[in-house]
Parts: C-alpha cells; structure tokens; sequence
C-alpha cells in the first residue's frame, strides 16, 4: 500500500472512469387527503418535485427544483422555485446565483420541502400570508467558520435581489395586500432587497447537551417608488436524542403611500416534536416495532396585522395548505396537531389537525372591480377545523 497511488492519481483514475460530469436526480413526491369542517369540502391532491443537481467541476454545481402539482381547486400547475449556480470560491466562501428560496430564517430552505417538514402545512407566518418573500432572484455569499471546538460553529448568508412585489391585480395599494406568489423574479426597477442572515452553533458535540442552533436574519427591500418593506426575525432549533423544537419570530414594516397609515404586521411559530422510538412499554409485544416509528407533534402559531383584503382570500383546498377561511383573518391563531409515522427515514405517513382560533377581528378592504377600495371591518373569525393527512417520499 506503501507504494500504491497517491490520493491525486487515485482521484485521476477515477475521473477518467467515471467522468467528471456528475449528475444526480433526487426530490419527493407526495399525496395530500385534505378536509375542511366550515367549508364542507374534502379532496385529494398530487404533488411532485425533482431535484435536478449537475456538478461539471469540483468548484461549480447547478441545481434546478421542478414542482408540478394538482389541486382540484386549480387544476394543474407547474413551477420552478428554485433554479441556482453555485460557485465554491475558496473552503469558506460561495456565490449562489439565480433563483433561491429566501435565506430569512431556516424554513424556507431547510423545512419547506415537505418530505422534510413534519407537519403538512407552513406555519401561518410562512403560509398563505407570508411576511417576506418565500424566493427571490438574486445573488448570495455564504460561508461558515468553526469558532471554537468541533461543532462549534457560526454561518452566514449575505445577499442582494430583486426585492418584493405585491398583488397587482389591486388597483391600488392597501395595507394588509399579499405578496406575490411563491415565486417572487418581477422585475424591479426601483430598486433592490439586501438581506443577511447569522447563525451560531454554541454546543461542542461531544457535550451531550443537543444541538442549538440559533439566528437573526433581516430584509430589507424597496417595493414601490422608493417606498422600503423592512423585516427582521429570529430563530432557532434545538434536537437532543428524540426530542426536536423549533420556533421563530418575524416583524416585518412596510411604508405606504401617502395617507394609507403603516403597514406592520408579526408572526410567529413554534413546535415541538418526540420520537416515540426510546419508548417501550411492556406488554405489548409485536406492537412495540409499531409505535417506534411514530412521532406525535404540536405546532401554535400566530399573525398580527392590521387588514386584510377580501378580494385576495382564497379557501380551495391545495397542497400543504387546508383552506381554512381562519387564517386570513387580522389576528389569527392556529393550533396544529400532528402525528407521523415513519415507514423509513425519508419515506412518512403524516397526519395533522389544524384549529383555527383567530383571536380578533380588524379591517377589511374590498374592491370588487372598483377602482378605490370599500373599507369595513370584521369581527373575530368564527372557529374553524381541517384534518389533512399525506404519504410523502424523498428520493
């Protein structure tokens, strides 16, 4: 072995074996059972998404994410959330440039795909009213260092982008309108979205105390005529042995124009989950392999705003999302139950009831194919409940 190849003739051999074009195909697909008690609706719907990562040298890499899906609500549709080139400019430093899921907080890029997500819907502060833009076309910097034992470790995100946009179809702008859809690459003219985002590892791994992870993350981005979206947030999540939380807090101001008053909304989730699989109680035999593979969770989550546009309220049932009237009220609160059963590590059967407990009631503007909008208001959102259940796969 002594006089064998060296570690760069081995990597040469193998080069000219196999090339030095890699290409790997991954991705999940998944099968929602959705219904809801106040609308009396249930349905089914179908998701898809392939992950496509091509990696033509050592310092390049490009990955694409394709999602085709089907709602009874609104038929079929296709989208390409995430479409990057990432460039490893040293061992500390990448650039990631195209489009990206929005590095504000860890959601959107570690939780959102749903064979990842333990639950089968966003918390409301990432669902159907999202506080920032869930993706963004741009350009990132990323890097992270070890700052003190092995596992001790801080990263970051800085990055620039096209910046938010709103619901055009309003004729004017209103507070409480919704961001734009899950793929956010409008042109924009009047300026540009800067955000960066910090995250510190603070337990050695040898400590037998988990693994913390905490962060910050601001937004900031111009959204009409020099008018400023600014958000910041918090958050962090915490795994020891079978135990696993996470939780996050978002404050999100965006100036309006003259005469509209301000624009501040929060958010905020937090959840908890256990594996069942340190669990064993006697007696019951060939049922213990059972209950091994399960994990019950608990989500509460919450926004605050001041409005709400009726024009823009949707509640067909779709995928990850149970159509619930609830959440778009002012105040809404929701409670979120969940069990999941692990058949193999990226292969769930997952449940989940969702109580919408909207606290208050707010503001409401309603166009209705006029050109200035009618102002009302709206009592707290009668209760509300949906049950949705989901076979996903990772692959």
């Amino acid at each position: 072995m002594a006089a064998g190849p060296t570690e760069p003739q081995i990597n040469r051999l193998l080069a000219g074996y196999w090339g030095t074009h890699q290409f790997t195909l991954t991705g999940g697909a998944a099968i929602d059972y959705i219904y809801d008690h106040k609308l009396n609706q249930n349905t089914f719907s179908l998701d898809f998404e392939p992950i496509l990562l091509y990696r033509p040298t050592d310092w390049m890499a490009f990955e694409g994410t394709f999602e085709a899906s089907y709602d009874p609500g609104s038929g079929a549709s296709f989208d390409a959330p995430v479409a990057t080139a990432q460039i490893f400019l040293n061992d500390y430093v990448e650039a990631v440039l195209g489009i990206f899921d929005q590095p504000f907080g860890d959601f959107y890029e570690t939780q959102g795909p749903f064979w990842v997500n333990r639950f089968i819907t966003a918390p409301l502060p990432y669902g159907a009213a999202a506080l920032v833009p869930p993706t963004d076309i741009g350009m990132q910097l990323r890097g992270a260092y070890q700052w003190g034992q092995l596992g001790q470790d801080a990263d970051y995100t800085v990055w620039v982008a096209n910046g938010p946009s709103y619901d055009s179809s309003l004729p004017e702008p209103v507070i409480g309108q919704e961001l734009n859809g899950s793929t956010n690459i409008q042109t924009n003219t009047n300026g540009r979205a800067y955000g960066g985002r910090f995250r510190v590892y603070p337990f050695p791994l040898d400590s037998n105390l988990g693994r913390l992870e905490l962060g910050a993350s601001t937004y900031n981005g111009k959204w009409q005529n020099g008018l400023w979206l600014n958000a910041w947030g918090v958050d962090f999540a915490y795994l020891r042995n079978n135990l696993q939380t996470r939780g996050a807090w978002i404050s999100a101001y965006r100036q309006m124009p003259a005469g509209s008053g301000p624009d501040n909304r929060q958010g905020w989730y937090f959840q908890v989950g256990y594996f069942l699989n340190g669990l064993h109680l006697p007696g019951l035999g060939q049922f213990d392999q059972y209950l091994a593979k399960l994990e019950p969770l608990v989500r509460y989550s919450g926004v605050n705003q001041r409005a709400v546009v009726t024009d823009e309220i949707a509640t067909n049932p779709s995928f990850g999302f149970s159509g619930s009237p609830s959440i778009f009220a002012p105040h809404a609160r929701e409670v979120a139950l969940g069990l999941d059963y692990w058949i193999a590590p990226s292969i769930v059967w997952q449940t989940e009831l969702d109580l919408e407990l909207p606290r208050a009631g707010g503001t409401t503007y309603t166009f209705n194919g006029a050109s200035t909008p009618t102002v009302g208001s709206v009592g707290a959102t009668p209760n509300d409940q949906a049950i949705l259940t989901q076979f996903a796969i990772g692959f």
